[in-house]
């Protein structure tokens, strides 16, 4: 098998796909959504999210000002608002009309959810780290909900509920089939 030796910059993209999340934020009573896939588990005592956002973007702004965010994970059927989403600017209008998304209360934050997301992560600002040319901003979950049929105790993936995951530019895929490992015991082990 060759190796080819990549660009740094193209660590990102190595580390994708990743599942796709649409982002808010509100200020001053005003919402906004953005799509982000550079996301992370940080803990779990307590429950931690890193999430990595450019300093020029509104989202990075009203989260900063408000010190709260929400995630929701987008499905497939989002595709198109998704990449919408990712490429207009809050700056210029109201994104979740431009994506055809709705709004849905969150229950621990002003922020709202995405009303047609399958799972949502409500999260307060504990830190912001300079990085890089991203910020990381670190979120304490204070609430967590999925849709009953697609996450149990972990998702339930299965054709027709793929999460949209991104590969680069205007490039995604959908998860719809997992794999399970079933090792036989070793002897002396079991």
């Amino acid at each position: 098998m060759a190796i080819r030796e990549l660009d740094r910059w193209l660590i990102g993209r190595v580390l994708e796909p990743s599942p796709l999340v649409l982002v808010t934020s509100i200020y001053h009573g005003r919402p906004n959504v953005m799509t982000a896939a550079w996301l992370t588990a940080l803990g779990n005592d307590p429950p931690r999210v890193g999430l990595a956002i450019m300093p020029s973007r509104l989202t990075h702004e009203f989260i900063s000002r408000s010190e709260a965010f929400a995630l929701s994970v987008a499905p497939l059927d989002l595709l198109e608002a998704v990449h919408r989403c990712g490429t207009l600017s809050g700056r210029d209008g109201d994104k979740f009309a431009a994506a055809g998304l709705r709004e849905l209360d969150a229950r621990a934050i002003e922020a709202p959810l995405v009303e047609q997301g399958v799972a949502f992560v409500e999260c307060g600002l504990v830190n912001r780290l300079a990085v890089s040319d991203h910020d990381l901003f670190i979120g304490e979950v204070l609430a967590l909900a999925a849709v009953e049929d697609l996450f149990t105790d972990r998702w339930q993936i299965q054709e027709g509920s793929e999460l949209i995951h991104h590969i680069a530019g205007a490039e995604y895929t959908g998860l719809s089939k997992p794999y399970t490992v079933r090792l036989e015991p070793e002897e002396g082990e079991g």
